[in-house]
């Protein structure tokens, strides 16, 4: 007995296996120019599919799918990069601090 489907309407947009297959080399090759390295790249550009995946009627519905998915790339590996620049800065503004029963005295990097 065949499997019933669901008719799905032509809005032609491409669905999101259409998509990965005409747009992977040039996510990885973007996420490449960001990343510098070919696993980073690879992490970097599974991770956006995910995130489009899981939007893909936001993608569909914009201007210029392409640029959406752009934007999620380059979100996505700004917000990979945040925790490092922030810990970094955390640290070298550390000073030294002291507590007493009423106060708190800090002193700024030597």
């Amino acid at each position: 007995m065949p499997l019933r489907t669901r008719a799905v309407p032509d809005t032609g947009a491409p669905t999101y296996e259409e998509y990965v297959a005409a747009r992977w080399t040039a996510l990885y090759r973007t996420a490449y120019l960001l990343t510098a390295n070919h696993a980073d790249a690879e992490d970097l550009a599974q991770t956006t599919l995910v995130k489009a995946y899981l939007s893909w009627s936001k993608v569909t519905a914009a201007s210029s799918p392409d640029a959406y998915v752009r934007r999620i790339l380059t979100n996505e590996f700004l917000s990979s990069r945040r925790p490092l620049r922030s810990a970094t800065r955390a640290r070298t503004t550390a000073g030294s601090c002291s507590a007493t029963s009423t106060r708190v005295r800090c002193r700024g990097p030597a």
